[in-house]
């Protein structure tokens, strides 16, 4: 009975966020009244664009883009964000753990993450793009770091905010640095870092396609970038949703995993604190 509430708990739909994405698609629609298409088109055409340049977009041929669609552009996109969270989470999550034991490393690091951490993260796409050129790796090492910067607060809060007496009572009982951190501090602290993995994934989406928009050759990013150039309204209205909803869904689909990796805690179920 509580794994199948668990479930439902999980599976849940909210139907106040169902009126509101339809109130969104209504204004929209009436402010396509007093706007013309080539401002604003209307919400029909623009899912009409979605299945006519989902697979083969034939208006991006004459851009140089030819055999590209939607489809193989957000593939290429999520290949991207998903390397560059996976990579990021795990450099972040590492050295958060590390300064929240060794104050020594900790002093020598912190100056340099918070510093990162306060410079847009759009300025450095410039010197990302010249140092790794325009191919896969700037766009990616440019997420990996924003990531890594999140993840590395997140963990080092989260070992920080961990009760020191549960180590205390380990150490007594003879456990080893090493079980302390295998049965203790990643235990302790997986809720705070799942959701910290969450917030940064949500935040690598628009990085990706912007970092691509400013050079790549491939990318949702690189067609938003060329429509933009041939003033398709249209045809960014369509990317930028087809965007949008591969957002959306990757966040949900990573809440269903974290709550069921962390299912003792309410923090990393969808909508919990």
């Amino acid at each position: 009975m509580g794994r199948k509430s668990r479930r439902r708990g999980i599976l849940r739909i909210d139907p106040v966020g169902i009126f509101g994405v339809f109130l969104l698609i209504m204004i929209w629609q009436a402010l396509t009244l007093a706007l013309p298409p080539s401002s604003l088109p209307t919400p029909s055409s623009v899912v009409a664009r979605i299945g006519r340049d989902f697979i083969r977009a034939e208006e991006l041929s004459f851009y140089g883009l030819a055999d590209t669609g939607l489809l193989n552009s957000m593939i290429y996109t999520a290949t991207n964000v998903m390397i560059a969270v996976a990579l990021g989470s795990l450099v972040g999550t590492i050295a958060g753990f590390v300064t929240a034991r060794f104050h020594n490393v900790r002093a020598i690091l912190d100056p340099i993450v918070m510093t990162m951490g306060t410079i847009p993260i759009l300025v450095l796409a410039p010197f990302f793009l010249i140092w790794f050129g325009v191919e896969r790796m700037s766009a990616v090492l440019l997420v990996v770091l924003y990531v890594a910067v999140i993840l590395y607060i997140f963990a080092q809060r989260a070992a920080d905010n961990l009760d020191p007496v549960y180590e205390e009572y380990a150490y007594t009982l003879g456990a080893s640095s090493k079980r302390i951190v295998w049965d203790i501090l990643i235990p302790g602290t997986v809720p705070q870092v799942l959701g910290g993995i969450r917030i940064a994934l949500a935040g690598a989406w628009g990085l990706e396609a912007i970092a691509e928009l400013l050079g790549a050759q491939y990318g949702i990013g690189k067609i938003i970038q060329v429509l933009a150039g041939a003033t398709d309204v249209q045809g960014i209205f369509a990317a930028l949703i087809v965007l949008g909803l591969v957002a959306v869904i990757s966040d949900g689909l990573a809440a269903l995993v974290f709550a069921h990796v962390a299912a003792w805690s309410a923090a990393a179920r969808p909508g919990g604190n």
